[in-house]
């Protein structure tokens, strides 16, 4: 049995029409039911904490909504098989709309003052991309256009409908470094001179991935510490992700229920 298989086979569903990939200490509740990742063939698990490695079915609206409670990072060691595992499934359920989110510290100060952070362009500072090898079996496809990979007419949306719930969310320019420590302040000063608003170690290759495999990409964040904080932590990211974590749940589902 394949991944994509378990998947329809355990949700009684053929086909799928959004997936959310849930960053460091994000959740959306309860669902109609849960998959554990090691439940789904070859699919990886988690390693950090806040990742639980569930897969998760939310009705909203008339849509069907998978929700996946933990990623995979390339400071755990992975593969770039593993990174794009999550995004190949996804298309592979017929999912059309991909919504990755991760906890960030804020670079700039519109971001320091704000909860979300919707993403509209990055700069990946990680050095390495989840499409290497791939050129063989897909020929000029991996030459994805940059300048494509996130919807503007959906980021668009989310930013509308913050501003009507009362989410304080600003569009954004996210970096990915590849992590695991925290930024230097040279390296905080190098990512407000590139115009960065805000720093994660994931989304970026999540994101190249998906767009790679045909879907509507639109990133979120949630602006966990100020990248100035002397005293950053996982810890402290968890806590004020859970909390403003809320707020994200109520804007994906306000704009999901929406979409058409």
């Amino acid at each position: 049995m394949t991944a994509e298989e378990k998947v329809k086979e355990f949700f009684g569903e053929e086909k799928f029409d959004v997936a959310v990939l849930g960053g460091s200490g994000i959740e959306l509740g309860k669902g109609v039911a849960e998959l554990p990742y090691s439940e789904v063939p070859r699919m990886p698990k988690p390693k950090v904490p806040g990742h639980r490695g569930v897969i998760k079915l939310f009705k909203v609206g008339s849509k069907k909504v998978l929700f996946f409670e933990g990623r995979f990072h390339y400071y755990e060691g992975r593969e770039d098989w593993e990174i794009r595992f999550i995004p190949l499934l996804c298309s592979k359920l017929g999912v059309e709309l991909f919504i990755p989110t991760c906890s960030s510290g804020a670079v700039s100060r519109r971001a320091a003052f704000s909860e979300v952070g919707v993403i509209l362009d990055h700069i990946n500072l990680t050095g390495k991309n989840p499409l290497v090898g791939l050129i063989e079996e897909f020929g000029d496809r991996v030459f994805v256009n940059g300048k494509e990979i996130y919807d503007l007419e959906v980021g668009e949306l989310f930013l509308k409908t913050a501003i009507e719930i009362g989410v304080k969310a600003v569009p954004v320019t996210l970096a990915a470094m590849l992590g695991p420590n925290y930024e230097t302040f040279a390296e905080i000063r190098m990512l407000e001179t590139l115009g960065v608003d805000c720093v994660s170690m994931s989304t970026v290759p999540d994101s190249i991935a998906a767009k790679f495999f045909g879907m509507k990409v639109c990133g979120l964040t949630i602006f966990t510490n100020d990248t100035l904080n002397l005293k950053a932590t996982h810890t402290e990211v968890l806590k004020v992700a859970k909390e403003r974590g809320k707020k994200l749940s109520l804007l994906l589902k306000e704009v999901i229920s929406s979409l058409k």
